[in-house]
């Protein structure tokens, strides 16, 4: 079952074991559970391929669920309507005791490191392959942790033309937590050479100090070619998250802490029982209470937010929070409307999380919390967490002196974190308000308006470690409530960035900020705190709450330009990030040439410009601006597109034969920043014959008239591939039907991974 060099190289994560005084069968957990889940599995990814598909326009496809629909409680085995569920979760909200009502965490009680609300701060992401990885991540002062198996995870595969000895980063991960919680790094150093100097790194903290660890699996539709069972890859999310239960929760246990999850990309009230049922079936086996193993989510999926109340009902023994997973979450909109001409998404690097279907979202997102974890008219059992800040800080020894930057950078995540918090401030009037009347925070806490304040967002994501990042970002998460205004009315304090006055870490804001803060409707003219109003007569029947204006709001298109500039620059992001790919690399930061920062890249981030430039090739969507292609340059900040070129006029289709513009154009970005990195003799940690692999990958995907959900999973199985293999898996991928394929593998014309990759990429279930 599983693959012979892992067996060899990762024995003791695979070997029988001890846990919780009961003698466990790893390989035989996986297979069980693989077993008993695949069924269910194929079903959901068969489900989505189905809804991506179907000719329905997006509001009928993509809205509420209809009221008597029925959904499974697969603990319980019985089936509620989405009426019952909704009229159970305002119930709960309204403090009523009803034959529906319901609240999350209400069986098994949330452990105190793991509770949302009581460890304020930021949730940092991030891989721990290699092993400096996971020390830095231990060493943060963020109070949350995430090893990384998903997004941002070690590769779970090992690059054609890698060193055969190179380790598979997945398991190689795995062993390196299985290792810190037995304590075998308490007191030794890790030596690694970086860039040709030896460096040294050490866990400076004591295990009760370091962060809540919660492990972050891949979804279901990931699977390992290197585990197998019945002879098919294994999914992955029953791979990690069995590894994870049996390898850690004795040590775990021993430090005071438990067996906690961050579960990706569900869609589906049939996803959530997958998740539930898996969990569950850990927990019976090593012998722990239903909910014991406790869980957050990344509500990141458009198609999740419809089905957000049922969800949270199907995990409500142990889902502890929900997460605005910012990135994936604006790639789901964008497919959503992929296959409507008039549901063109503008340049995705305008729309910000203060854009107003953003602000909708997390307000959506905040209140979903808040109804379903209330107890005692308080929130006590769930809170909704904040996204992902993806700006990264450069290293003082950045050869183009960009950490000059870095202000900017800490100054950006300090107003992100801070605008989470204000979004999240809710009120709950005694009595009915005026419908125009809002109530200031001040006026709240000075009990001049009766009611109930709640303070939701405590929680955010980060995906860089460096102490002063973390900081800018924990503080407006850790205030107290009574400081916030204090924090926005300080004297406005600036350094000189690149010529321009930013804003620093401890200032107030600026006049900029005040207005964006005033836009997302969280301040008043005056500047004063604004906390969002909820009556709860207006909440007090379903059809109140899950509204078409609801919908429209979270949904609908935003309004914005589609420029050739930002059509550039989201190819220069795709192709530098599947080049990182496909040399195993799946946490990239990446130079932003138009932020003139370093963004951290991820699965995410490439869905979105994939999907994005596939959209707009496919319905050939017009510029809406004059505009220029820009041609490399060595600049200040190293070889960026920075010459004005090719002029694109308003109106402009976006064409086959424009996007090959837009591809000779990366192409000769290549060329110059390799010849740069050679001046400078820097070799670069990358292998350079994968560059034109992903350029071909991309001109083959972006015109094909297939749309792939998650197109990652095409780089996963190109980069195991040489040439004569990957021309194969492109043709199976891009070009071949079905039909096509299989006849090609009986003649003997086409090797039997192509029909594999086919059927991977396409969620595709023979038999």
């Amino acid at each position: 079952m599983i693959r012979e060099d892992i067996l060899r190289d990762f024995p003791e994560l695979f070997e029988k074991k001890m846990v919780n005084g009961k003698e466990v069968s790893v390989q035989d957990t996986i297979a069980v559970l693989t077993r008993e889940l695949n069924p269910a599995i194929a079903a959901a990814l068969t489900a989505r391929r189905s809804l991506l598909n179907s000719p329905e326009a997006v509001p009928e496809r993509y809205g509420w669920p209809k009221w008597e629909d029925t959904f499974f409680d697969p603990v319980t085995k019985h089936s509620w309507t989405f009426r019952q569920i909704a009229r159970g979760l305002i119930d709960n909200f309204l403090g009523r005791e009803s034959e529906w009502h319901w609240r999350l965490n209400d069986e098994a009680p949330i452990p105190e490191n793991a509770h949302p609300l009581k460890n304020p701060g930021l949730e940092l992401t991030g891989p721990w392959h290699p092993l400096d990885m996971a020390f830095n991540a231990l060493n943060s002062p963020a109070p949350m942790n995430m090893p990384d198996f998903e997004d941002a995870s070690p590769p779970h595969f090992q690059p054609h033309g890698s060193p055969v000895d190179r380790p598979i980063g997945l398991f190689s991960a795995l062993k390196n937590a299985r290792e810190i919680f037995e304590g075998d790094w308490a007191k030794r150093e890790y030596e690694v050479s970086k860039k040709g100097k030896k460096r040294s790194y050490r866990i400076n903290k004591p295990p009760e100090e370091w962060p809540t660890i919660f492990v972050r699996p891949p979804s279901i539709h990931v699977r390992y070619e290197h585990v197998r069972v019945d002879g098919q890859p294994a999914p992955g999310m029953i791979v990690v998250a069995v590894l994870w239960a049996l390898s850690n929760y004795n040590a775990l246990k021993r430090a005071g802490t438990g067996l906690y999850y961050y579960i990706p990309k569900l869609q589906t009230p049939q996803e959530a029982a997958i998740v539930e049922k898996l969990l569950s079936r850990i927990e019976e086996i090593i012998g722990l209470l239903t909910g014991t193993l406790k869980i957050k989510m990344l509500y990141e999926e458009g198609n999740a937010g419809r089905y957000l109340p049922i969800i949270l009902w199907v995990l409500r023994r142990r889902l502890l929070g929900t997460n605005v997973g910012r990135w994936d979450y604006l790639g789901s909109l964008i497919e959503m409307w992929k296959n409507d001409p008039q549901g063109i998404f503008p340049d995705p690097q305008s729309i910000g999380m203060a854009s107003p279907n953003m602000i909708a979202y997390q307000r959506f997102n905040s209140l979903m919390m808040l109804m379903a974890g209330m107890k005692e008219k308080e929130l006590r059992t769930a809170a909704p967490i904040g996204g992902m800040a993806a700006v990264m800080i450069y290293p003082p020894g950045d050869p183009y002196g960009r950490a000059c930057s870095n202000p900017a950078a800490l100054r950006g995540i300090a107003v992100d974190k801070l605008r989470e918090r204000l979004l999240g401030l809710i009120f709950v009037p005694a009595e009915p308000l005026p419908a125009d009347r809002r109530p200031t925070l001040g006026e709240i806490l000075d009990d001049r308006v009766k009611g109930r304040l709640y303070d939701t967002y405590r929680q955010s994501w980060v995906a860089s470690p460096e102490e002063a990042y973390v900081a800018a970002g924990n503080r407006p998460l850790r205030a107290p409530v009574a400081q916030l205004q204090a924090i926005l009315d300080s004297p406005l304090e600036t350094v000189d960035v690149r010529g321009k006055p930013v804003p620093t870490v401890t200032s107030g804001l600026s006049d900029a900020e005040r207005s964006l803060f005033r836009s997302c409707g969280l301040l008043d003219e005056d500047g004063r705190i604004k906390p969002r109003v909820i009556d709860p007569d207006s909440l007090n029947a379903p059809e109140k709450l899950f509204t078409r204006e609801l919908w429209d709001s979270i949904y609908s298109p935003p309004r914005g330009e589609v420029t050739i500039e930002h059509i550039q620059h989201a190819f220069y992001m795709a192709a530098n990030y599947g080049f990182q790919i496909l040399n195993g690399n799946f946490a990239a930061a990446i130079d932003d040439y138009e932020l003139k920062l370093r963004f951290m890249n991820d699965l995410a981030t490439y869905r979105i410009d994939v999907s994005w430039l596939w959209t707009l090739l496919h319905h050939q969507a017009p510029v809406t601006r004059d505009g220029r292609l820009k041609r490399p340059a060595l600049t200040n900040d190293g070889v960026e597109p920075a010459v004005d070129d090719l002029p694109v006029k308003a109106g402009t289709p976006f064409t086959p034969e424009l996007f090959e513009k837009v591809w000779d154009y990366h192409n000769e970005w290549t060329r110059e920043f390799f010849a740069e990195l050679d001046r400078r003799g820097d070799p670069g940690r990358f292998d350079r014959t994968k560059a034109p692999v992903i350029m071909e990958l991309l001109k083959r995907q972006l015109v094909s008239p297939r749309y792939i959900q998650h197109s990652a999973r095409v780089l996963f199985v190109v980069a195991v591939a040489n040439q004569q293999e990957r021309e194969q898996l492109f043709q199976a991928i891009f070009e071949l039907s079905r039909e096509e394929i299989v006849q090609r593998v009986e003649t003997g014309d086409l090797d039997r991974k192509a029909l594999a990759a086919h059927d991977y990429v396409y969620d595709i279930f023979p038999g």
